[in-house]
């Protein structure tokens, strides 16, 4: 009589503890939000990995080592498009990400999302928009593919001032908002085109 609570508490006891494993297991940025939904990735495994999840304009970086990452500073020019590319995984369908966005004009060591006050956003909803107090930038636009569980999206980009270097930081949500981020340290400048190549483009 007594011995049915005992199986059904060890049972409970081994189900919580298989859960906590699998999630000890699981990417540290996979099961924020809501739901138990993982995440949009940017390369990071554990079902895919790549080392292509960043492109700006012809240079492709690797972010898939962890959450705070690295490269040599990019510079964007006033007056010319640049294009940032942001190959993002899924693992249930790509098509379940909602929202891309690229914050940006930020500095310091310890970059937040939070702090930063220029940011463009992709809303499968409602498209692109951005946040830009400062007037640096006067156009952007996306282009988005889809194959499979990853997402292709391009920020066309077209600045209207300049910008010290900044750091940016990449996150994607999905429908269940859970999110992918990675904080790419001295990413990108904004700076006048040089004269010989302002000369050459006309």
């Amino acid at each position: 009589m007594k011995s049915t609570p005992v199986k059904g508490l060890t049972a409970l006891t081994l189900s919580v503890l298989v859960a906590a494993v699998v999630a000890s297991n699981a990417p540290a940025f996979a099961i924020n939000g809501h739901g138990t939904s993982y995440g949009p990735q940017f390369g990071a495994g554990p079902w895919l990995t790549y080392t292509d999840g960043l492109k700006i304009n012809s240079a492709t970086f690797d972010i898939s080592e962890g959450k705070t990452t690295t490269i040599k500073t990019q510079k964007l020019y006033v007056n010319d498009q640049s294009d940032i590319t942001l190959k993002i995984y899924h693992h249930a369908s790509a098509q379940n990400i909602q929202h891309v966005g690229i914050f940006m004009n930020l500095h310091g060591n310890n970059p937040q999302a939070y702090q930063a006050n220029t940011e463009v956003e992709w809303n499968k909803n409602s498209g692109v928009s951005k946040q830009d107090p400062n007037g640096i930038f006067k156009s952007v636009t996306t282009t988005v593919k889809y194959d499979g569980t990853l997402m292709y999206i391009t920020f066309h980009l077209v600045p209207s001032k300049t910008m010290d270097t900044s750091h940016i930081i990449v996150r994607a949500w999905d429908n269940n908002l859970s999110t992918g981020e990675v904080v790419v340290k001295n990413a990108i400048m904004i700076g006048n085109m040089p004269t010989t190549f302002s000369s050459m483009s006309h």
